[in-house]
């Protein structure tokens, strides 16, 4: 078996040549067909070393001759007939290509067949006594390297670098690598991001190549140049996910004029936020807690300053933002319904800027610059709130309330194959109530990460994560023995690493592992006199591996799969256990969960522009938040683990869609459904902060979501406008809840419409407006009151079964932009911007509060926060 091992490479060319025209015919009698296949068997196994030094031989013999140029069919005729050659060719596979002149030369045949094929695309192989041509198959090279921003040497994520020749093509990923491979030859490669001039770059590919390219940024007078979506992505691999730029951030209007990623979030088609200025995100069905928001890789558990008027993502910072809610892939989980990727500036690596601005909420510095020019680049931010300078107000605090965030990054590049990146969050609120009651509560996350190049197809990121969320209560009483505090945290440890082999353009696999050390403080009281009285603490260990695959089948059908198995282990420490004496024992209760979590999404292209996809996800998530539902606003809510007395939550998320997107133009329409099981609430008014007892308290059921979101953009011109329109239902099904019957959600908003106006007047001037409709959300209001020791008590009788009123509001904004000349080289670039929230000065209602008096005249009453609200800001980048 080796020796028919060893020959094969010389038998392959001979099944190959079975489907040429050969010009001398090759058989054996039919008849006799056994005999000759076991003759030809003898061969084989018997006489390779003979065969293979004849093949040695007949290509190392020495020619000399002389050849005028002509074609190549009667080139290898003249060789044939002066030096009793025999060549096999299919004359249709050579018509058409020509042969130099060769001069006098003594040389042997196989550097002679190598300069008369040399540029053709044929090649030759030894079968027997004859020399096959055929056309020679190329090598695949790859193209790797980064996509960069010209100006300040900074990754482009989502560029697309392309072969228009033969229509392949593949997108950065989330560090600006990509890798491209395709056959030996010279091309053009074509190179473009959005908001970039696109870069056309003559390549010849004879081996792997890696090339760094820096894209211009589209001037003001080129913006208006139309690119076919068609034209940059003619076999596009999925792309699953929304990408939010700094750029779409800037241009839209928001409450006080505060540039803010989870407004920007909520703008969009079928997200939902459950009231007036609420930072909630309620995506398909699932709760505030469901979606899993990352900076940095680092995982945020309060993503709100002021009870979430306003998020902790500093817009000088962030330098992308992606949100999946429709396939989630493999290497993210932990989260039942979606998933935001926020990414920070990485820092002008080749020249020194300051930016920053001030609105009639805060006010931001941020500074970026080298510290070794190309090489290596840091950042650093400031944002603080202006609530106590300006006295602004808001019904859940009073003006002496303060936030502020610090963003900081830092990266080093080693070589080229070698990136190291180091980023940092650090933010706090500090918020006062008109009694004297404070909340204070902040995030500081930190991320190590490093970027490898293994080779030009294989990519590695590997990171070290911090998070810790904390937050604190302070209850003011009357006297200092009744004062008391509860606190609730959260903190976590992640090691991980990712790999992404790019096989081919049309197949990328990504595959991973990490692990996370959670620990858990879902609540403790401390009073004054060394009272003490906790909720149990935990300590839990998630990991998880994953292996995800992109592939495109065809033009037309295009596959992305992936499969993650998520490990959870939890150890609670066990309250109130003594020993014979009568002394406390620490004792705890351990728990382990090991669930496979598939993800599948198939995508159909029956056009240029049209694309039908159909979408599953099962997922499992391990943590809950334990959350009061008569609250529109609140930061106090604590995190528990999956236990042996809290099983995990899954969903099961089916979904079809179609898309047509022709230049300028979007229609797409999404129907869902999402089973979520293991769903956890509280019944009414059931208290959370000092309750011990709150985790025994939690029922568990099930929730049914389904809908449909329906979204048309157009662009005329100066003029854009996108409209969506979602109808979705969320109804929950909790033992012991409502007597058993199903209810609907107290985040179930049937009907909600949105429409998004631009108008750019000029390359300076632009007007935005953005009105939003929806039905009013769930509440359990009482049906009746009794009267008790001359208070009113209230009668309910079943779970959200009345409804604020509906919602509605327009927005309206302009922008107008201007540069000024300073010192030396350098420009202030600056963006000043005035609007109005809340135009026709709507009374959207905020909450509501029962009336236990029997003197006041309403025994409920609802609470509106927000009226009218012109404002103004101003942004500067120097």
């Amino acid at each position: 078996m080796s020796k028919l091992t060893a020959f094969w490479p010389s038998l392959r060319p001979l099944f190959n040549a079975m489907s040429l025209k050969i010009r001398r015919p090759m058989f054996c009698p039919t008849g006799k067909t056994f005999l000759c296949f076991f003759i030809t068997c003898l061969v084989l196994f018997f006489l390779p070393g003979i065969a293979h030094a004849q093949h040695t031989d007949q290509l190392n013999r020495e020619v000399n001759i002389q050849l005028p140029p002509s074609d190549l069919i009667r080139t290898l005729n003249t060789i044939s007939q002066k030096s009793q050659l025999r060549f096999a060719f299919d004359p249709d596979q050579l018509r058409g290509k020509q042969t130099p002149e060769i001069r006098p030369t003594l040389t042997t045949l196989k550097k002679l067949l190598d300069k008369l094929l040399v540029g053709t695309g044929l090649g030759y192989t030894l079968v027997g006594s004859d020399i096959v041509i055929a056309p020679r198959k190329r090598e695949l090279r790859a193209i790797h390297g980064h996509i960069l921003d010209q100006a300040t040497g900074g990754n482009l994520m989502g560029a697309t670098v392309q072969v228009p020749s033969i229509k392949v093509g593949i997108t950065t990923n989330q560090y600006g690598f990509y890798s491209l491979s395709i056959p030996e030859g010279d091309y053009q490669l074509q190179v473009s991001s959005t908001g970039y001039e696109t870069q056309l770059i003559p390549i010849q590919v004879n081996d792997d190549l890696q090339l760094e390219i820096e894209l211009p940024a589209l001037s003001r007078q080129l913006e208006e140049v139309v690119i076919s979506q068609s034209a940059l992505t003619p076999n596009p691999i999925l792309f699953n996910e929304q990408n939010i730029s700094p750029q779409q951030l800037q241009n839209t209007a928001f409450y006080a004029g505060e540039t803010d990623v989870l407004k920007k979030i909520q703008m969009e088609s079928g997200i939902k936020s459950i009231t007036e200025g609420s930072s909630g995100l309620f995506i398909r069905g699932g709760n505030t807690d469901q979606n899993l928001i990352l900076l940095d890789e680092a995982i945020v558990y309060n993503p709100s300053h002021l009870y979430g008027l306003v998020s902790i993502f500093n817009p000088d910072a962030i330098n992308n933002v992606q949100v999946y809610r429709d396939y989630m892939p493999a290497n993210f989980g932990g989260r039942l319904s979606s998933v935001i990727v926020n990414r920070m500036s990485e820092g002008n690596s080749k020249k020194y800027q300051l930016s920053g601005g001030a609105s009639l909420m805060s006010a931001r510095l941020a500074v970026e610059g080298p510290l070794v020019k190309n090489k290596s680049s840091f950042i650093l931010t400031y944002r603080r709130s202006l609530l106590d300078v300006f006295h602004n107000k808001f019904k859940l605090f009073n003006p002496s309330s303060v936030y502020y965030d610090i963003n900081a990054k830092l990266n080093y590049k080693l070589n080229q194959n070698n990136t190291l990146f180091y980023s940092l969050y650090s933010g706090k609120d500090n918020l006062l109530s008109a009694d004297n009651y404070s909340n204070n509560w902040g995030n500081l996350t930190s991320t190590l990460r490093w970027n490898h190049i293994y080779n030009s197809r294989l990519f590695a990121n590997t990171s070290a994560i911090f998070s810790n969320y904390r937050n604190l209560l302070d209850l003011n009483a009357d006297t200092i023995s009744q004062k008391s505090r509860w606190n609730t945290a959260v903190k976590d440890i992640t090691l991980k690493t990712d790999y992404t082999y790019y096989h081919n353009p049309s197949n990328q696999i990504k595959f991973g592992l990490s692990a996370i050390l959670h620990h858990f403080t879902p609540g403790s009281m401390y009073q004054q006199k060394g009272y003490e009285f906790n909720i149990a603490n935990s300590r839990s260990l998630e990991s998880t591996a994953y292996y995800t695959q992109q592939l495109s089948l065809s033009k037309s059908l295009e596959l992305n799969y992936g499969l993650r198995l998520s490990t959870f282990i939890n150890e609670q420490e066990q309250l109130n256990v003594f020993d014979e004496h009568g002394n406390p024992v620490k004792q705890t209760r351990k728990k382990t969960f090991i669930n496979p979590e598939p993800r599948i999404n198939i995508s159909y292209l029956s056009g240029a522009f049209q694309r039908f996809f159909a979408t599953y996800n099962l997922n499992y998530q391990y943590l809950q938040l334990i959350q009061n539902s008569t609250l529109a606003f609140s930061s106090l809510e604590p995190w528990v683990p999956a236990s042996a007395s809290i099983h995990p939550q899954r969903s099961n998320h089916f979904s079809l869609g179609y898309r047509y997107e022709p230049d300028l133009l979007l229609v797409s329409a999404n129907a869902y459904y999402k089973r979520l099981d293991h769903q956890l609430d509280l019944p009414g008014h059931t208290q959370i902060i000092g309750n011990p007892h709150v985790v025994t308290q939690l029922r568990s059921g099930t929730s049914d979501a389904y809908g449909i979101e329906t979204e048309f953009s157009k662009t005329a011109g100066k003029y854009s406008a996108i409209l969506s329109y979602t109808y979705s239902r969320v109804y929950r099904k909790i033992a012991d809840i409502n007597y058993g019957n199903r209810f609907v959600a107290n985040y179930d908003i049937p009907h909600e419409l949105k429409l998004s106006l631009r108008y750019d007047a000029s390359a300076r001037l632009s007007f935005q407006s953005f009105f939003t409709y929806a039905s009013g959300r769930p509440l359990t209001l009482p049906v009746g009151y009794y009267q008790h020791d001359g208070l009113n008590v209230p009668i309910f009788e079943g779970r959200n079964t009345s409804r604020f009123p509906d919602f509605s509001r327009l927005d309206i904004a302009a922008q107008y932009q201007f540069n000024s000349r300073l010192s030396g080289i350098r420009n202030l670039h600056s963006t000043l911007s005035i609007g109005v929230y809340n135009l026709y000065n709507r009374k959207n209602a905020l909450y509501y509060h029962l009336n236990s008096s029997t003197s006041e005249r309403r025994a409920n009453t609802f609470e509106y926060a927000f009226g009218i609200y012109p404002w103004i800001a101003y942004s500067f980048k120097i």
